[in-house]
């Protein structure tokens, strides 16, 4: 009896940590993000509105007219990623100082992953310097939110 017992527990024990094991971790509905760059690539941390924490690393490239290209990947450490691509993206300047100082751009874009679109607002401080005649950013900071895109009346979304 005691055998069964105890296979009966070992069963049940195997069976809850197979299915603990096979639930996938989903990442947070939005984060808060802050982090530096250098060129176009930008790396810092996350943390998610459910608690959790992430590291990210970010391309970000942006033509003459101020569209954003690039891909984003977010990994937590409740063993999610998340990541994307951006889309439908604008920078533009909020405030210059003269000459090649420092310089704020307002970011918007869309980050399109597999799980639905996301919405990126942040602010980016470039700090740049003067080399051959033209002005070179040599380094970045950036503070942003990711949010999932409104939807419902007035929202811009479907009913």
């Amino acid at each position: 009896m005691r055998r069964f017992a105890a296979a009966g527990a070992l069963i049940i024990a195997v069976s809850l940590a197979a299915a603990t094991g096979a639930s996938a971790a989903t990442p947070s509905p939005s984060y808060q993000l802050g982090g530096v760059g250098l060129g176009t690539s930008f790396f810092g941390n996350g943390i998610g509105s459910t608690g959790d924490r992430g590291f990210f690393q970010a391309t970000m490239t942006t033509d003459a007219s101020g569209a954003i290209t690039g891909t984003f990947s977010l990994r937590s450490n409740n063993g999610s990623q998340l990541t994307g691509a951006w889309s439908n993206g604008q920078t533009t300047v909020g405030s210059a100082a003269p000459g090649c100082g420092r310089q704020q751009l307002t970011v918007s874009a869309t980050l399109t992953t597999a799980s639905g679109p996301l919405l990126f607002n942040a602010t980016v401080t470039q700090f740049r310097f003067l080399f051959r005649g033209t002005c070179t950013t040599l380094a970045s900071t950036m503070q942003g939110t990711l949010n999932p895109v409104p939807v419902g009346p007035g929202a811009g979304g479907e009913l």
